[in-house]
Formats: structure tokens, C-alpha cells, sequence
């Protein structure tokens, strides 16, 4: 486990705002709905945001109202910080959180990493057999071990690449440029190993920040690029696929186990339905978005096999570099679940 309470400031923000929580929702009596907090770090109207309101409209109808979902988009409680709303779920200040295994890995446990080797997963089928299968179910352990309850993956999508630079359609392409990335260490080995010059910052700062020219580049999925009005800052995209990112739907341990078995139950069953609409929402967007962004006015280059195997062969050592850090023999258990995922025809092809 990776503890981050390693400030005061950090745990005095935690413990005000589990006060705050509890002024929220009061004491005793029972005489309204349960109030569960979800919280999210994307934007309103997000597929993200999409699938936390598909969940309270799925919990509060078949619970009759026993229980009411408050969503926070954009972290609101968390300042708009990811790690904040970590501490926050851990401390069970907020009930609930939509999370990626990269902010799971760089704040919690570092074996969350697995999921975000490059060109690891071939397409969202794939993805899904994984996430649902003996491997995800074992990443959902690591959660228990670290006091958080994993209910149902969703998906942020595949990672594709925007620029206010040059159409990046090679390695030689990146050399140089800013890049904004999220914050996993493997994620800054990838874009080095291209020659850019990879930097991160939290989330809710990047619109500005390309905005301004601080960074000329960023990576995120193609809802994600959408959503937030990249195609206002950037000019270029490239669809390349370079990274998968699930989505966990979580909830507080502490409060999950103070629930009746039914109603985690329930909840349960509410999460996985919800997480699947969220997964069918991020595939009809990644098949429609391309030509959305091109009517927007960005330049869009979809690379085909043997271009992404360019990007591929020159970040090969990342695997090497990162086995020890995430365990040899979960990277190993990871490219064996997306193997046989693919032989039971799970996938539809190598790209």
C-alpha cells in the first residue's frame, strides 16, 4: 500500500471536509433517502458523468427512493484535485468515485499500472473481457487491501494524442514537444522514449495551460477531448490507441460494510449496469467523435498497423523499465489475460 497522508495539510483537508459530510447529511432518525456523494474529476455532460447520473437515476428508482445520488462533477469537494478526492473516498468523507487506475496507481498502489502499458490491449472488447475477467477481479483486491471497495469497471476510452504543433504521425514527429500526461511515471517513460518532453500537472489546469502555450500537446481519450473543448486550443489529433483506460467505480470500504447484504446488492448490480451503458456510450463516441473533431476544424490523422508499430517498437523498453515497479509477474498475468481474451475471439483483430 502507498500511503499518501504525508502531509498535515493533506489530513486536516480530509478530516474537514469528512466534517463538512456529516453536517451534509445530519445524524440519526432515518426519516429521509440515504445520501450517497459520487464523485468525478471530468466535466458535466461527460460519458464519465454520463454513467455516475445513469447509476443514481438506476439506484434511486430500484431502491424507491431509499437512496439518493448526489454526483459531483469536476471533484467540487475535492477542489478539483484527484488526489484530494482520493483521500477523500479513503477517509469516507465522499461514499463514492469514478477512478483510473493511473491516479489509483500514482496515489494508491503502484500495481494499477499494468492497465496502462502501452499498446497493450487491441480494442475495447478485449479491454472489457480483461476488466471483467480473473485478472480484474484480482485488481479489485489490491482495492480492498487499500480500504476502497470496487464495484464495476467502466472505461475512459483508448488515449489519443492532441497538438497546437504538427500532425504527429511518427516518432521523430514528437521530438521536442511539450506534452502534458497524466501523472503515472509510465506514461512520461513513453513520451520521452519519442523524444518529447512530457510533463504533468493535475487535470482541471490543462485547458489553460494549452490555452496559454505552457504546453503545446496533451493526451487523453477521445470523450475526454471532446468534452473539455480541446478542439478550441489544439489542432492536430492522432488516433494511435497508445494506452487503455478503465474506469473503476468505488465506494468507501468502511461504509460499504456498514450496508445490508441486499442493498450491496443492489448497489452492485445498479454499478455494473451502469458502468455498461457508460462502456457502450465511450465506443459509440470513439466510432463518431473523429468527425465531430474534423467539423470542429482539428486535423485528424487515424494511424493504421504498421504506423502504430513505429511508436510500439521505440517504447518497447518501457515494459522492462516498469516490470519490477508494477511486478514482474502481473505484467505477465496481464499480456496472458489479454491473450486468451483474444483466442476466445473476445477481440477483433490486432488494431
Amino acid at each position: 500500500m502507498r500511503l499518501f497522508w504525508n502531509t498535515r495539510a493533506s489530513w486536516a483537508a480530509a478530516v474537514l471536509a469528512a466534517c463538512g459530510v456529516l453536517l451534509w447529511t445530519g445524524c440519526g432518525g432515518g426519516a429521509g433517502p440515504t445520501v450517497i456523494r459520487l464523485s468525478h474529476i471530468t466535466s458535466p455532460g461527460s460519458t464519465w458523468d454520463k454513467g455516475a447520473h445513469k447509476f443514481a437515476e438506476l439506484l434511486e428508482e430500484r431502491s424507491r427512493g431509499r437512496f439518493q445520488v448526489r454526483v459531483y462533477a469536476g471533484a467540487q469537494l475535492a477542489q478539483h484535485n484527484q488526489k484530494t478526492e482520493l483521500q477523500q473516498l479513503c477517509s469516507g468523507a465522499i461514499e463514492m468515485t469514478l477512478h483510473s487506475p493511473i491516479i489509483l496507481a500514482l496515489f494508491l498502489d503502484p500495481r494499477f499500472d499494468a492497465f496502462s502499458l502501452p499498446w497493450l490491449f487491441p480494442d475495447h472488447a478485449v479491454a472489457n473481457a480483461v476488466c471483467d475477467g480473473p485478472f480484474g477481479k484480482r485488481a479489485l483486491g489490491w482495492l480492498e487491501e487499500n480500504g476502497i471497495h470496487g464495484i464495476a469497471f467502466g472505461v475512459n476510452g483508448f488515449r489519443q494524442l492532441t497538438n497546437s504543433v504538427r500532425a504527429v504521425t511518427r516518432p521523430e514527429d514528437l521530438k521536442g514537444m511539450k506534452v502534458r500526461v497524466a501523472g503515472t511515471d509510465l506514461f512520461r517513460a513513453v513520451f520521452a522514449a519519442f523524444g518529447a518532453n512530457p510533463t504533468t500537472m493535475n487535470f482541471g489546469e490543462v485547458f489553460t495551460a494549452l490555452e496559454q502555450g505552457t504546453i503545446s500537446a496533451q493526451e487523453n481519450p477521445l470523450s475526454i477531448i471532446y468534452s473539455s473543448k480541446f478542439y478550441e486550443v489544439q489542432t492536430y489529433c492522432t488516433i494511435w490507441n497508445y494506452a487503455y483506460d478503465p474506469l473503476i467505480l468505488t465506494y468507501n470500504k468502511t461504509l460499504w460494510e456498514k450496508l445490508s447484504p441486499e442493498d450491496r446488492a443492489l448497489i452492485t448490480r445498479c454499478g455494473k449496469d451502469a458502468m455498461d451503458y457508460e462502456r457502450d456510450l465511450v465506443q459509440r463516441e470513439d466510432r463518431e467523435l473523429i468527425e465531430t473533431l474534423r467539423k470542429k476544424g482539428m486535423d485528424v490523422q487515424v494511424l493504421d498497423a504498421p504506423r502504430k508499430q513505429l511508436f510500439r517498437e521505440r517504447c518497447a523498453g518501457v515494459y522492462r523499465q516498469f516490470a519490477p515497479r508494477i511486478g514482474p509477474a502481473i505484467v505477465q498475468a496481464i499480456q496472458a489475460a489479454v491473450e486468451t481474451a483474444r483466442q476466445s475471439g473476445a477481440g477483433s483483430g490486432p488494431d
